[in-house]
């Protein structure tokens, strides 16, 4: 399958967003080609007034006046035509531009996310997307009006004295020259410290999200110890930065006002020579001291400019990125509707497929590219089962065994290394992403909630539900009369992460999410592994009604919880070391009957400590009763 045009030729993102939109552009450069012929002329008029006023002694205002005041209108109208049309460019290229940045993330790999901290995306998209509104809004403008306005004022000081334009083209080009010296070093050096601005972020977003483990074990110094490295290795970088810019601040100054000085002396004796007027000599010098303005400034924009760049560029880096397999593919509605509408068994499926597997691995390999130790880690080693319509699955064994390494792979958070998966008799590759993702719902036991409302973490599940539609998932996962008792029901805040909730609650509204969805494939990844008792129980009686009639899967720690599957699957370092019942395993004597006796042990040692504590309570209470008496 062709993959995405994205993926296989790199495309300036940026760029083409700017040619799209170039039309507001090129009006922009007209209004600022305009503007600077206003002033030439507007110059010239006053400069040939000049010398008619020396030459006859006397000059009516009113013969050039009127010129000058409608030419003053006109560049104020154009000026605001200007000024909009910037503005109206500058707004699009960066919507377009965002909105395709944010898409991409939307579609990336997830191994890019496992290789990249969320720290460091989240600075790129924050502060390196600043720098590309600033180069919008500020340095494009800048740069456009500059370049225009010196070509413009070139010509007009060519049309007055060659002499005088030539001097300016062998002097003024020394400051372009070294502008780019500089520009070299502070690129550089702007590079490193984007790159140090990410660490910094990242290390203080581990600060926040981990403030109580750090309090908790007293490691608050050793996290500022690195928080200190980064910012001093910041200050260093842009110290140096600072110092070439200051320096490159005085040697402009010193170069601006050398060819100034120079060009007065020759405009002087042009003038006493008879080969310039008066009134040309003073439209020179009020042409001189624009150009200058527009001049020195440039290199200077060209600095910063290339400085966003660099911004710009990590941004395409990410737009560079390979999107996930499948989101190239077109959705068929037809084939690719929902397979099985919940409460189907294998007999009921509604599809053209003639398959009685919701899932099939064969022959499966998957490896984990550990770049850093270059060489790769295979999890998963040619693993082959089925996974009948309607039935339960439960994958058990030690951890590392490749149990959540395949639920990424039947979302397609990752690809197989090699062999076949088909999702409802069809070949996953060959399914849109975004469908095959609508025929599963995931309960995990790291359960991630939104920094909004219960109603709106719930509906998340089904973005059309109804009111009655969000209340009766939460009846269904055991939820509904803890929300009614809380002041804001349904409306109630849940916090960063859910903070404001306990464990339990947190997984009831992820199965209420899960019911919301409706999907006929579950899979449970450990939901009950970090609740109490009474929580569990609420959970597991929620999650038996959630999988009736629904194919499930289940990763579980606790193999009493997997009895009644209708096939459990015990995983050893990558394959299926045994299959079959609960019962049919005890009886092989193999692996998953030594975890089970295990599990057994510790709960038996468990349940006697607890029995001894009773015991020591209750003996102490019959000496407390005797000495009493």
């Amino acid at each position: 399958m062709e993959r995405h045009k994205s993926n296989t030729r790199k495309k300036k993102y940026f760029i083409s967003a700017m040619i799209h939109y170039a039309g507001w552009f090129l009006l922009e450069l007209v209004m600022t080609f305009i503007l600077a012929n206003v002033v030439v002329k507007g110059n010239t008029i006053i400069g040939n007034a000049i010398d008619q006023m020396l030459s006859e002694g006397n000059v009516k205002l009113v013969s050039f006046m009127g010129t000058l005041l409608l030419m003053t209108a006109v560049g104020f109208a154009f000026a605001f035509i200007k000024s909009a049309a910037a503005s109206k460019y500058s707004v699009a290229v960066q919507t377009r531009f965002k909105s395709q940045v944010a898409e991409k993330l939307y579609h990336l790999e997830y191994k890019y996310f496992d290789a990249n901290g969320s720290a460091s995306v989240i600075n790129k998209m924050n502060s390196d997307i600043a720098e590309a509104d600033t180069f919008l809004n500020e340095l494009l403008p800048s740069l456009c009006t500059s370049f225009l306005t010196i070509v413009v004022y070139a010509v007009y000081i060519g049309t007055l004295n060659p002499g005088l334009l030539l001097i300016m083209i062998v002097l003024y080009p020394l400051v372009l020259i070294l502008s780019d010296v500089i520009a070299k070093k502070v690129v550089a050096l702007k590079k490193i410290h984007r790159e140090k601005a990410d660490r910094v972020m990242e290390i203080s977003q581990d600060c926040v999200s981990g403030i109580l483990v750090l309090r908790a074990f007293g490691a608050e110094n050793l996290f500022q110890k690195d928080l200190d490295k980064a910012a001093d290795e910041i200050v260093e970088y842009e110290s140096k930065r600072v110092r070439i810019s200051n320096t490159a601040m005085i040697i402009r100054k010193m170069l601006q006002w050398l060819p100034n000085i120079i060009c007065a002396v020759y405009a002087y004796i042009l003038v006493c020579q008879g080969n310039l007027s008066i009134g040309s000599l003073m439209a020179f010098i009020v042409i001189l001291a624009k150009f200058v303005e527009n001049f020195i400034g440039l290199p200077f924009d060209l600095v910063e400019a290339r400085e966003c760049l660099v911004c710009i560029r990590r941004i395409e880096n990410i737009m560079a990125q390979k999107d996930e397999p499948g989101w190239e593919i077109e959705k068929d509605n037809e084939s690719e509707k929902t397979v099985a509408v919940a409460g189907a068994k294998s007999g009921d499926i509604s599809d053209e497929r003639d398959s009685s597997f919701a899932i099939e691995f064969k022959d499966i390999h998957f490896s984990y590219d550990a770049q850093e130790q270059h060489h790769m880690h295979e999890v998963l080693h040619g693993l082959t089962f089925q996974i009948p319509m309607g039935s339960t699955t439960a994958f058990v064994g030690d951890s590392g065994g490749g149990k959540s390494t395949i639920f990424h792979i039947l979302c397609g958070f990752y690809p197989a290394s090699g062999g076949i998966y088909k999702l409802f008799g069809k070949n996953f590759s060959q399914w849109n992403i975004e469908e095959a993702r609508k025929q599963m719902a995931l309960v995990s036991q790291n359960v991630f909630l939104f920094p909004t409302t219960i109603r709106e973490n719930v509906a998340y599940g089904n973005q059309s539900a109804t009111e009655q539609e969000i209340i009766e998932a939460c009846k269904n996962a055991r939820i509904h009369d803890f929300i009614m008792n809380l002041p804001a029901g349904y409306d109630t805040m849940v916090g960063e992460r859910g903070i404001l909730l306990s464990g339990g609650e947190r997984q009831r509204i992820s199965i209420a999410r899960a019911f919301l969805k409706n999907a006929p494939i579950l899979l449970l990844d450990e939901p009950t592994s970090a609740v109490d008792v009474p929580t569990e129980r609420l959970i597991q009686e929620a999650i038996d009604h959630l999988s009736k009639n629904r194919t499930c899967l289940i990763i579980a720690h606790r193999l009493s919880t997997v009895e009644k599957a209708d096939q459990i699957m015990v995983l050893k370092d990558g394959v299926i070391a045994e299959t079959g019942t609960h019962q049919r395993l005890l009886k092989q004597g193999g692996v998953y009957a030594g975890m089970y006796g295990r599990e057994e042990s510790i709960q038996e040692d468990s349940l006697e400590q607890v029995e001894n504590v009773d015991i020591k309570k209750e003996t102490n209470s019959h000496i407390d009763e005797e000495v009493r008496a």
